[in-house]
């Protein structure tokens, strides 16, 4: 709200002072304002009717939900929670569900979901006017119309058949049922649970619970329903994939086959291919060769190096042998110590002796023959082997790159194969869920709908409360609308600021009860009243330097600023400090001294002007004031046009002999030009703003004007209501007046009137 009006605005904030004071200038409107408001938010309160809520508990498995894609059905996915949860709640809310609920409960032939179309005097607005129109055509135009009147009356009557065919519609129609159904009822999530919350709203409770247990049993059904039917779906598209596949997976069996048979090659079943397997066999083999050949050739070496005797054959033969040559050794040793070498018995185991290492010499070649022998074969194995490996090396390359589209259309098999698999066992569980004893429901009932026995609503209090706030709020919007749209005069400062003046004397409100009147009378009968010597101080530091004759122009910017009073108020200060003054009313439109001393009957200025009066002719005296007077007179169109600076001045001239100061009561300064007139020519011009009367843009008009002579320009902001004033924390002098109330407010010191 802006406060250039009222005082220097502050740095930064709101200005609550300010906000404040205009809430206290305005109470009594606000207190108007909030009651009337209220009042009218308790009847409306009083005329609403209670309404009764029932509800239901739903509780939902996400992990049996069924999407609504028999793709996704068959292949098993399953949605986010939350996003299952809130799929369940739209289904529940479906024009399926409602609709099916609607006709159960025949909620399109109850007046509260379906109220009867208002009378409109039994005929469309369209038909009624049309018609009105043909009559007023045929009265003023005859049995024949004009052809544009006519045609006129043909659009009205199509536009008629429109609207007949609408109502039609929407009559037969349960849109609008469905959507008083919508609107009272509320379906969500219990918090971050899985249960969903179903509630209705109704006039009746019995309603609300039927509304409530017939759209959740109707739900429920179409759920079921809608898992069967996209089981069955997802059994039928089940059963044409698996057949797809099977001919798939045996057309590429067949690939397989074809490609493996063409490139030489022998699926092993748990090496790969058996050329790689017989690579690595082998070479197993030709390890086994070598060391074995090794072996022989040093097993060969070794006898032949100890061929005398053998000791390093193993045979059992040559074993034998070493014993019996042993034995008869060691008898013949024995034997020769008690016989000679003649004797027949050392000569016999002599001759056996020998006969035995003949043998056994002969036994030991014939083995080392042996050894030698498996040495050479395992030699020739051995070569036999690399030869062998360095075929089988030489055509494993070929046999790789045919290889590679080979595994290539295996792994394609496989993946084919391994699909197949999953398919017929997901084929086979939704075949089981098909039968309804094994079919999981996916929502249960936790909290079947009640009739409900407290009303749900509505809370009057709460309403009422609300619509005591709203109405606050309105009527502070108000008030500073009017505040923002008026922007009223209430400080000093204010009119300094727009005029440019130095100085605003203040002139309070005289408030005490039972002189009501004319502030002249009220400086005269209250002499010691704070408005009498605020007037006293006007005059003496702003009106009393005009030399032996003066004059002073009192104007204002707009009509009920009060220029008359402070004119009479001024008038009648300065003869009672011994002036002798004539107050002139210049405001010869609305002359308001003519009424207030009933001089309307005399001459006044206007006949000056016109030539048809003297001076002496239009001065005239009160007995109710020590001053003279020369009223307006009447209002002929010569008095404006001779009424100009020169005239004034002829006129103070003339006045001078006999008075000591002239004050002008001019007209407004905005309302017509005479006030500049008369401002121009006068030595002092005391311009009457009014306190929460005058505007800003009253003031900014009379800036606007032309420039000021601040050195016979005197500005007066008149009654001023200290106690508001001071109590709303307006800016400028009215604390300082206040503190003197007391003193000024004394009875002692009052005069009698």
């Amino acid at each position: 709200m802006p406060r250039e009006f009222d005082g220097p605005a502050p740095a930064m904030g709101p200005d609550f002072r300010f906000i404040l004071r205009v809430l206290a200038a305005h109470k009594t409107l606000i207190v108007v304002i909030v009651l009337a408001l209220t009042a009218l938010s308790a009847f409306a309160v009083s005329l609403m009717k209670d309404k009764y809520t029932s509800e239901a508990l739903l509780l939902v498995d996400n992990r049996q939900v069924r999407v609504v894609r028999a793709e996704d059905q068959a292949l098993n996915s399953i949605t986010p929670e939350d996003g299952a949860i809130l799929s369940e709640i739209e289904i529940l809310k479906s024009t399926a569900v409602l609709s099916q609920a609607v006709a159960d409960l025949k909620l399109a032939t109850n007046q509260e979901f379906n109220p009867p179309a208002q009378a409109d005097e039994t005929k469309p607005f369209v038909e009624r006017a049309t018609a009105w129109t043909r009559e007023q055509a045929h009265a003023v135009f005859g049995p024949e119309l004009p052809g544009v009147v006519q045609a006129v009356l043909a659009h009205g009557d199509d536009m008629t058949k429109d609207t007949q065919l609408r109502e039609t519609r929407a009559a037969d129609s349960i849109d609008g049922v469905l959507d008083r159904v919508r609107r009272n009822l509320e379906v969500g999530i219990v918090g971050r649970s899985r249960v969903i919350q179903v509630r209705y709203t109704a006039r009746e409770p019995e309603i609300a619970q039927k509304v409530v247990d017939t759209v959740v049993r109707r739900y429920m059904e179409t759920r079921q329903q809608m898992d069967r039917d996209l089981s069955t779906s997802a059994v039928a598209w089940l059963e044409d994939r698996i057949a797809t596949l099977r001919r798939e997976v045996a057309e590429a069996d067949t690939k397989v086959d074809a490609v493996r048979f063409k490139a030489g090659l022998v699926k092993n079943g748990t090496n790969g291919l058996m050329a790689t397997t017989e690579l690595e066999q082998a070479r197993l083999r030709l390890a086994e060769a070598a060391a074995l050949r090794a072996r022989a050739v040093a097993q060969a070496q070794t006898l032949e190096r100890s061929s005398g005797n053998g000791g390093s054959l193993a045979s059992p033969v040559v074993a034998q042998l070493r014993a019996t040559v042993a034995s008869i050794s060691t008898e013949l040793a024995q034997l020769s110590r008690q016989y000679g070498p003649k004797h027949p018995r050392i000569q016999e185991l002599q001759a056996r002796l020998n006969e035995a290492n003949s043998s056994l010499q002969q036994e030991v070649r014939h083995e080392i023959a042996g050894v030698r022998e498996a040495a050479n074969v395992a030699i020739e194995q051995e070569n036999a082997l690399k030869g062998m490996i360095a075929k089988l090396e030489s055509g494993y390359q070929t046999m790789a790159e045919e290889a590679v589209p080979l595994r290539t259309l295996e792994a394609e098999a496989q993946a084919k194969r391994q699909l197949l698999d999953s398919l017929l066992g997901r084929l086979e569980e939704v075949q089981a869920q098909q039968d309804n004893r094994a079919f999981p429901t996916a929502v249960k009932l936790v909290s079947a709908p009640q009739v409900p026995h407290e009303p749900s609503g509505p809370f009057r209090l709460l309403l009422l409360l609300a619509g005591f706030v709203a109405s606050l709020a309105v009527a502070i919007f108000i008030v500073f609308g009017i505040e923002l749209f008026q922007r009223r005069i209430r400080t000093p400062d204010a009119v300094r600021r727009i005029l440019g003046v130095g100085t605003v004397h203040i002139v309070p409100h005289h408030s005490t009860r039972g002189t009501r009147g004319r502030l002249d009378q009220i400086f005269q009968n209250h002499p010691f009243s704070l408005f009498s010597e605020s007037m006293r101080a006007l005059f003496r530091n702003h009106l009393s330097d005009l030399g032996p004759v003066g004059s002073i122009a009192v104007t204002s910017a707009r009509p009920q600023d009060g220029k008359t009073s402070m004119s009479l108020a001024v008038a009648q200060v300065a003869a009672q400090a011994g002036r002798r003054v004539v107050v002139v009313d210049t405001d010869f439109r609305r002359s308001r001294i003519d009424g207030l001393f009933n001089l309307s009957a005399k001459k006044g200025l206007s006949d000056w002007i016109a030539g048809t009066a003297t001076l002496d002719e239009i001065v005239h005296s009160s007995d109710q004031a020590p001053y003279a007077m020369i009223p307006a007179g009447r209002l002929m169109p010569e008095t404006l046009d001779r009424f100009n600076v020169d005239g004034l001045i002829h006129l103070m001239a003339g006045l001078s002999p006999h008075f000591d100061l002239v004050v002008f009561d001019t007209a407004p300064a905005l309302a017509v030009s005479d006030a500049r007139i008369v401002c121009g020519a006068a030595s002092k011009v005391l311009f009457v703003s009014r306190w929460g009367h005058t505007t800003a843009s009253d003031l900014q008009a009379v800036a606007d004007l032309g420039p000021i002579d601040h050195s016979k320009f005197v500005a007066v902001m008149t009654d001023v209501n200290l106690k508001k004033a001071a109590s709303r924390g307006y800016q400028g002098p009215y604390n300082s007046y206040m503190a003197t109330r007391k003193y000024y407010g004394d009875t002692t010191l009052r005069t009698a009137p």
